[in-house]
This record gives C-alpha cells, sequence and structure tokens, in this order.
C-alpha cells in the first residue's frame, strides 16, 4: 500500500534528519565539515526508499495489540484513520490511487518550479557581462549577487555596486564564492533540489534540505576565514548583503544568503568555546542510536497472520490437510458454503482495490475449525496426496462487519496449480467472528495459511 511507504519513507527521513543534527552539534566545534553529514542523511532517506521499493516487506505479523511492533502500536491508528476517512469510491477509486496522482502532482509543480527559475536564471545570465575582478573572471549583473550559477561549471556573479566596495570587503565576497565552486557546493545543492522533486511529499526531507543548504553556507565560511581571520569585516559584510537582499533571485539555483541563517552563521563563526568532550561523545552516541533505529524500521506489512489465542495464551496452529481420511469420519460432510449475501458498495470497492492495510484490536477468530478441516481433507487432490506432494497456500481474505467472507484470492502460491485451486475452495468454507477496532465491527483484509501435508 503506498500509504505504508510512504509513512514508512518520511519515519526514516526524520529518524536521520534528528541523527545528522545531534552529529552536526557533536562536531561543529572542531569545525568539521557538516555538508556530508546532511548530504548523508539524505542519501540515506533516499536509498531507504528504494530498498522499501525494491524489496516489499514479506514476512508476516500478527497485529493484535499484544503482539504488535512499537511502530505498528504508533502507525496503525493513524493509518487507519486516514485509510478510513479516504474510502474508496464506488467507482472504485482506491487510496492508493489518490496518494499516486498526488504525488505525481507535486512532483511535476515542483519540476515546473525549478524549470521555471532556471528559464529565468538563464534569461537574466543573457544579461549579464563577463569580466574579470581582481583578478578573478566573474559575471556583473546589476543588482543580484553575489552569488554562483552553474550545476556543471560554476561561475561568480557579482553586482555592479559591488565595484563601489573596499577591496578587502570585494576580496572576502571573492573568496566566499570561489570557494563554493572549487568545493563543488552548486552540484550539491541541485542534487538535493532535484531529490525534492521525486519526493516532494516528504516533510523531514524538505528540513533536511534546509539544514544542508545552512551547513553549505557555514562550511564554506568556515574555509574562508581559515585564511582570513579577520572575523568583524567578514560578519559586518554578511549583515550588509543580507541587507540589501539583492541576492534572492538566485536562490533556486545558486547560492544567496537567506537572511534568517545570518545570524546563524554569524554564531557559528564566532564561536570560540572549548570542546566539551562529554557532550560531544553523547551526541555521538545519541546519532548512532538514531542511525541504528533507522535501520531497524520496517514498512508495515500488508501481510496478516491472525491465529487464535487459547485460555492458556497458546496459539492454537491454523487447520492443515495432514489428517487421514479415515480418522475423521468414513463419509465426509459436504462442503457448506455461507449463504450469499449482498454486497454493499464500499465493500464492492474494497473488494476491487485489493487487499491493504486494516489496522484491528481484536482480530477474527475461526469459529468453525473442524468443518475446515474436514474441508482440507476432502479437496486435497488425490493424486497428489498419493505422491506425497504438498505445499502452503497463503490465501486472502475479505471478511466484512458480520464476519463473512465476501471475496478470498491467492496471496502466495504453493507452486502447484491444484493445490492453489483446492484451497480456494476450502476458503469459501471458513467462518470468522467479526474484527474489531475498538469497540466498534470493522470490515478487514487478512492472510492465513493453508498448509496441504500428507
Amino acid at each position: 500500500m503506498l500509504l505504508n511507504l510512504m509513512v514508512y519513507g518520511m519515519t526514516v527521513s526524520f529518524l536521520l534528519a534528528l541523527a545528522a543534527w545531534a552529529f552536526e552539534r557533536a562536531v561543529r566545534v572542531f569545525a568539521f565539515p557538516t555538508r556530508w553529514i546532511w548530504a548523508g542523511a539524505m542519501g540515506g532517506s533516499l536509498g531507504y526508499m528504494f530498498l522499501a521499493i525494491l524489496r516489499p516487506p514479506t514476512a508476516t505479523r500478527a497485529l493484535e495489540t499484544d503482539a504488535a511492533t512499537p511502530l505498528d502500536v504508533l502507525l496503525a491508528p493513524v493509518i487507519g484513520s486516514i485509510t478510513r476517512f479516504a474510502d474508496p469510491s464506488p467507482a472504485g477509486v482506491s487510496l492508493d490511487t489518490l496518494l499516486g496522482a498526488g504525488w505525481v502532482v507535486l512532483t511535476l509543480a515542483a519540476t515546473a518550479v525549478l524549470l521555471r527559475a532556471h528559464v529565468r536564471l538563464r534569461s537574466d545570465r543573457s544579461t549579464w557581462t563577463p569580466t574579470e575582478l581582481d583578478g578573478r573572471d566573474v559575471l556583473v549583473s546589476e543588482d543580484l549577487g553575489p552569488g554562483v550559477v552553474g550545476w556543471i561549471r560554476s561561475v561568480i556573479v557579482m553586482p555592479r555596486w559591488a565595484f563601489g566596495m573596499s577591496p578587502q570587503e570585494r576580496e572576502l565576497m571573492l573568496q566566499h564564492e570561489g570557494e563554493h565552486c572549487h568545493a563543488g557546493d552548486t552540484r550539491v545543492a541541485g542534487l538535493s533540489l532535484l531529490l525534492l522533486t521525486l519526493l516532494p511529499w516528504n516533510l523531514p526531507l524538505w528540513w533536511q534540505v534546509h539544514r544542508l543548504r545552512l551547513a553549505i553556507e557555514i562550511d564554506c565560511d568556515h574555509r574562508v576565514l581559515h585564511r582570513s581571520a579577520d572575523v568583524k569585516r567578514y560578519a559586518r559584510l554578511l549583515v550588509e548583503i543580507g541587507a540589501r537582499g539583492s541576492a534572492s533571485r538566485l536562490s533556486a539555483l545558486a547560492f544567496a544568503r537567506p537572511v534568517p541563517s545570518i545570524e546563524r552563521r554569524i554564531l557559528a563563526m564566532t564561536d570560540t568555546r572549548d570542546p566539551r568532550y562529554i557532550r560531544t561523545v553523547g551526541l555521538t552516541l545519541l546519532a548512532v542510536l538514531l542511525v541504528v533505529a533507522s535501520c531497524q524500521v520496517e514498512p508495515l506489512s500488508t501481510n496478516i497472520e491472525v491465529g487464535r489465542l487459547t485460555p492458556e495464551g497458546v496459539e492454537e496452529p491454523l487447520p492443515t490437510a495432514d489428517t487421514e481420511p479415515e480418522a475423521v469420519q468414513a463419509e465426509p460432510q459436504e462442503l457448506r458454503p455461507a449463504e450469499p449475501q449482498e454486497i454493499r458498495p464500499e465493500d464492492r470497492a474494497a473488494i476491487q482495490a485489493g487487499p491493504v492495510f486494516t489496522p484491528m484490536t481484536v482480530s477474527p477468530e475461526i469459529l468453525n475449525r473442524s468443518e475446515v478441516q474436514q474441508a482440507l481433507i476432502r479437496e486435497y487432490p488425490s493424486l497428489l496426496r498419493e505422491a506425497g506432494i504438498g505445499g502452503r497456500v497463503v490465501v486472502w481474505y475479505y471478511i466484512s462487519e458480520t464476519g463473512q467472507v465476501l471475496d478470498s484470492r491467492i496471496g502466495e502460491s504453493s507452486g502447484h496449480m491444484p493445490l492453489d485451486e483446492a484451497a480456494l475452495k476450502v476458503a469459501a468454507v471458513f467462518r470468522f467472528t467479526p474484527a474489531m477496532l475498538r469497540e466498534e465491527r470493522v470490515p478487514v483484509w487478512i492472510q492465513l495459511p493453508i498448509t496441504f501435508q500428507r
């Protein structure tokens, strides 16, 4: 289910963002380049998403309250509420379809914004004059800059008013933008924007991009000040350029100076406190724990295996066909399929949409185990039984609010078509108690394994 994937992606991105934030604070006093910390967090967010798409969860799990994982307990009510309030329409539009369409729309919108900024920047660039300033090749604009443009080949852009500043201030500006060019910062920022266009719904990823851009500027400040120790002049220059606000139009594809980040940059460059090693070690351990936690997160599985708990708390095994027919009775009873009930439009839409994650606090229980046992024995293909060939078929069931099976389908094949067909015939015999979500009966999708074994 797409909703599970999106919740998983945001959860992992949030944990990685917290880990990057903790590690950044741990190493900031050592002037460590922190932009790679945030770049790693963003790469991890994308990597986890690809792994979740390429390797969907296959293990089954019980979603009863006392057996659920902490992630299930926290996220199941959220997913369940969204699913219930976004029930498929009678026309059969599923929640996955709506989320997929929204994902595409957001991606196209973000791409359109970037393309518009790129086209506008190209138009502005055609009016800029190439020249040499203090020994550096630059482009001169009327009011935009200072900044850097170009993802492949970076070029410094200087506003015309910068020519009237003192040589020391111009040199600091040129050094700062030159460091961006040498470090390839425009490519890092460009890749982060492209990642946002792929996952525009991932809110923690937006925060990661914001922190990455700030870290890029702070790292550049440290490199410039390593050459020139004039911190006061550099800080005054940042404030002056920020007050002009002339670089904002370059912020989409190049490096401007957002006013809210200037204070943080000045605090970072003027922080001369001695390193607190205990604090550094503690934050580093916290970052490691958060990364480990992100590795433990798994997409909420839609493969739900339901068993019945005995009064002693031991789970009863589901019926199998490993009993000889003579051990039950000489003449097995005929299968007794349920009387068909009228299917409501919402149930028909849910069946058409297919199996989805279904939250519940009380799982359905099998009411007619002996009847199911007889059906398993009767439907076990005789040729396969005599040859000693068996198998396990996982079957999806859609159970109504009254406990009746309205639909069944193969979730995992046994590898033998006759066994799969027999499992679907047995599925028609099952009777269940209704599933409960707190005090309310709810329709659910569940999975049950049916085992044929001689």
